[in-house]
């Protein structure tokens, strides 16, 4: 599975390994994200997923991914974020760049808390009281890698085990996640101006140190309530949020920033070094924003590095 597109929850600073290849160092192409639109829905609901992908030498246009939706519950003995036949399926027949289908009406009963009788537990909500229907897709046209990778899109069900006036109140609080917003990604240039990545052409020079602020908008991290079993009461709670950032060359000081949950801003620094070189040279930069519950953004930025 990609590296980058599976795992439910990132860490929101997660400095470099030591050794090997840094995960922000694009080699070779790669599933950056799956996103779906909207971030969360009933069952039923339709729903449009889209994709990250990532080369050397840019962005993947128009990739032709194989699609389909998972239906088999991870059993709880599993410690992957979907189950392993959802991983080893045959892949599916719809193929394109994007996929549309909607949320089986048996979501919350197949990955939420309404599971048939003959189950002896409920599936169990993230730390944020969600559930998660993963939608796979899978290229095999790029490169000599299969590359597969999941959308979790997550899925409004009821709430269980809890008192009735507090599922009254939480039926009039909840509110669907949305996906964040990315605004810009500004950099500092050579003359110490500071211009937005996706308004124009930006030079650095060769082994230079170059700071970066990714600006996301101020409803991104949005309000919400979850149900805290243990106090039989809702608790409201404000998303945290993930940065992933990649790039087709150089070094960047973090593979992931973000921000705390009880933090307010709405925008993340990190430091690359360019790459030293003899000629001008076109560098590829991505963003991938995550929300605490599950929602994507990303964008994908160029610049050249001078000797």
């Amino acid at each position: 599975m990609s590296r980058h597109a599976l795992a439910l929850t990132l860490a929101l600073v997660a400095c470099k390994p030591t050794v090997g290849r840094a995960p922000s160092l694009i080699t070779e192409p790669e599933i950056l994200a799956v996103r779906s639109l909207p971030a969360e829905a009933k069952p039923g609901d339709p729903v449009t997923y889209d994709l990250l992908v990532a080369s050397p030498a840019g962005t993947v246009l128009t990739p032709l991914a194989a699609w389909d939706v998972c239906t088999q519950p991870k059993p709880p003995a599993e410690s992957n974020s979907v189950a392993a036949g959802c991983v080893t399926a045959p892949v599916g027949d719809v193929q394109g760049a994007t996929f549309s289908a909607p949320v089986p009406s048996n979501a919350c009963m197949l990955f939420g808390p309404m599971v048939p009788k003959q189950d002896f537990r409920p599936r169990d909500p993230d730390s944020t009281g969600g559930y998660y229907l993963p939608v796979r897709a899978v290229i095999n046209n790029l490169g000599t890698r299969v590359l597969t990778a999941f959308a979790m899109e997550r899925i409004t069900c009821s709430l269980p085990n809890a008192p009735p006036a507090v599922i009254q109140e939480y039926n009039t609080r909840y509110k669907a996640n949305q996906n964040p917003k990315l605004v810009s990604l500004m950099v500092q240039t050579v003359d110490g101006t500071a211009v937005d990545l996706a308004g124009g052409s930006v030079t650095v020079s060769s082994g230079g140190l170059v700071t970066f602020n990714a600006v996301f908008t101020p409803e991104s991290p949005e309000a919400y309530v979850v149900f805290d079993p243990e106090a039989q009461a809702l608790v409201d709670r404000r998303e945290s949020m993930s940065l992933a950032w990649f790039a087709s060359a150089g070094e960047f000081d973090h593979d992931r920033t973000g921000r705390a949950e009880a933090e307010i801003e709405t925008a993340s620094d990190n430091t690359w070094t360019a790459p030293v070189v003899t000629e001008a040279t076109q560098v590829h930069l991505w963003l991938v924003l995550r929300d605490a519950r599950g929602g994507v953004d990303f964008a994908g930025y160029g610049l050249t590095v001078v000797p």
